[in-house]
This record gives structure tokens, C-alpha cells and sequence, in this order.
């Protein structure tokens, strides 16, 4: 019988967790390639590990254990942590949240993990140092503003800001170009399709590839749009009145928020979502149910262009079915 151990790992340690023979076995140990050695010295043979996706800390970890051979899970947190909240569970630490996560991926016969590329990895962190300039651009601009509307401003100030500003445009330009002449190779072809869309721009294709990398990995436009976390989620529950579902929001947040805001575009430029939010909310469904939706017929128009390697032209998924 496989063994499922669990790891919960922070930023210097990591706690490993596994039962078996009806015994329950604890480790702690540094989150370092020391710890992840004497890791696999401690745990049963052929043993598959599972751990939560937490941002950088768990990769080291991953990597390790996925080049040497032994199956790895890496899970939604938010699945994980709705699972832990079914079981009633009453304490809240490192152990047993491991444990947890060991249960988690037994009964759920979790898929491998696989292992991304140094390209792959640096590519995201290049996307994320993206998303933070952005962030310190809006917010020095919210700055400037403030101090422009004000009778007694301070020119000092102002000519701060507006250097900050420009510096920071400098370093998102050079992040860009970087960005670009990464996706760029081998992808040149699939980013043309993707910005053909109306609705979708070279930002949001490159950002697309940087977590997607290969579209061939899914077996369908669905299972896309749940991976990115857009599909809706019902509200019902016996004889009462269904509201409407919100989306399920287990999925990639970068991606998520971008074709959102593709959405918002896209119901201007492009026919076939322009008519599609019309009919929604002729419907009575909210604006931002609509765009919702619109967002995920962008991305099920995104999925038939790249497998059929064809340019976007109205009633694209309409003539490709």
C-alpha cells in the first residue's frame, strides 16, 4: 500500500508527516537540501509526497524530491484548507496541518506534479517582479495626484514622485523586453494567434504562456477554464432559491484577474463577445456576472485558435465545432 506523506513547509523549516501500519510519524526539519536528504533517509520506501503551493518556499523542496525519482503532489491551499475545515478539525499547527494534507492526497488520488523548467521558474518570477512594478507605478501615481490637488503643495515632492515614476517605467520597460525575448522563443507563432483576438493583447499572451507554458497539457477549453479558476460554482441546496453561483476561484489569480479585464475590452472589439454580454444582460444577469462569462468565452476563443493553429475570425468556436 503507496504511503502519502504529507509536508507543510515555511520559510525555514518544513514538518513532514506520514501513517502507516496505523502509527503516526512525525518529522521537523531544515528546509534546505540537508533537510530534504534526510527527508527521503527517514520516510518508507516509495513513498509520494504532497505539499501546498506556497508561493516560492515549496519548490526547493518539489524539485528535489521530483529529480530524484519520487512522485509529487502540489496542491491548491484553498482545496486543502476546505478539506480541513469538513473534518472538524480543532487544533491548528505545523503537524497537523501535514497530516492533513497526507489525508488530503490519499483520498483524493491526486495527480503528479510536473516538475517545471529553470526557463519555466524564471520566467514567473520575472512575471511577479512585473506585477510588482505595476502595483508601485499605480500607487506612486495615486501620490502624485494627491499632492496635485492641493493648493499648498510641495514641488519637492512632486519632483520626487514624478523621478520615482519614471524610474520605475524604465525598469517595467526592461522587464517587459525581457519577458518578451523569453516567451518569444518557440512561442512567436502562438502569441500572434493569441493577440489576433480581440480582447487580447501581447501583455496578456505573454503573461498566458508564462503559466501555461504548453496548451497541449489540456484536454479541453473546460478544463482550461478550471484550471484558471473561472468556472462558476452553484448555490443550491434542496427546495431553496438557487442564486447565482460565483466562480470557484481555485485557480491561477494572475490569469484570473487578467482576462477579467480582457473581458472589459472585449465587449467593445470584439463582435462575438460584444453580442454575447448583450444577450446576458438582456437576461437580467449583473455586469459582472457578464463579464465573467465573457471572460470565459475569451478564454474557450484562446483555446480553439492555439489547437487549430488558426487565426480568430467571428464565430471562431461556432465554425470550429
Amino acid at each position: 500500500m503507496e504511503t502519502w506523506v504529507g509536508i507543510d513547509i515555511s520559510k525555514d523549516t518544513f514538518d513532514a508527516a506520514w501513517i502507516m501500519d496505523g502509527k503516526k510519524n512525525h518529522l521537523k526539519l531544515e528546509n534546505s537540501s540537508n533537510g530534504f536528504k534526510r527527508l527521503l533517509n527517514e520516510v518508507p520506501a516509495e513513498s509520494r509526497f504532497a505539499m501546498e503551493a506556497t508561493g516560492e518556499y515549496h519548490l526547493n523542496c518539489a524539485r528535489y524530491l521530483s529529480s530524484r525519482g519520487n512522485p509529487v503532489a502540489v496542491l491548491n491551499p484553498f482545496a486543502v484548507k476546505m478539506h480541513m475545515q469538513s473534518d472538524l478539525r480543532r487544533c491548528k499547527n505545523d503537524r497537523a496541518d501535514a497530516y492533513s494534507i497526507a489525508k488530503f492526497a490519499a483520498e483524493k488520488n491526486t495527480d503528479c506534479w510536473t516538475c517545471p523548467t529553470d526557463d519555466e521558474i524564471r520566467l514567473k518570477h520575472l512575471d511577479a517582479v512585473i506585477d510588482n512594478l505595476q502595483k508601485q507605478i499605480r500607487q506612486s501615481k495615486n501620490i502624485l495626484h494627491s499632492l496635485t490637488q492641493v493648493n499648498l503643495r510641495d514641488d519637492q515632492a512632486v519632483s520626487i514622485i514624478k523621478k520615482t515614476i519614471s524610474s520605475l517605467e524604465a525598469l517595467m520597460e526592461k522587464a517587459r523586453n525581457r519577458q518578451l525575448e523569453m516567451v518569444e522563443t518557440g512561442k512567436k507563432e502562438e502569441i500572434a494567434l493569441a493577440c489576433s483576438i480581440p480582447g487580447i493583447g501581447l501583455e496578456t499572451s505573454l503573461k498566458f504562456f508564462t503559466h501555461v507554458g504548453n496548451i497541449e497539457r489540456f484536454g479541453s477549453s473546460r478544463s482550461l477554464i478550471s484550471w484558471i479558476g473561472l468556472t462558476p460554482r452553484n448555490a443550491q441546496s434542496g427546495t431553496s432559491i438557487h442564486k447565482n453561483g460565483s466562480i470557484s476561484r481555485m485557480g491561477c489569480t494572475r490569469l484570473r484577474g487578467q482576462f477579467y479585464m480582457c473581458a472589459v475590452v472585449a465587449i467593445k472589439y470584439n463582435p462575438d463577445c460584444r453580442s454575447f454580454y448583450t444577450r446576458l444582460k438582456e437576461s437580467g444577469k449583473p455586469s459582472k456576472v457578464a463579464l465573467i462569462a465573457v471572460a470565459n468565452k475569451l478564454l474557450r476563443q484562446l483555446y480553439a485558435v492555439l489547437t487549430k493553429k488558426e487565426a480568430y475570425v467571428p464565430n471562431f468556436c461556432t465554425k470550429a465545432s
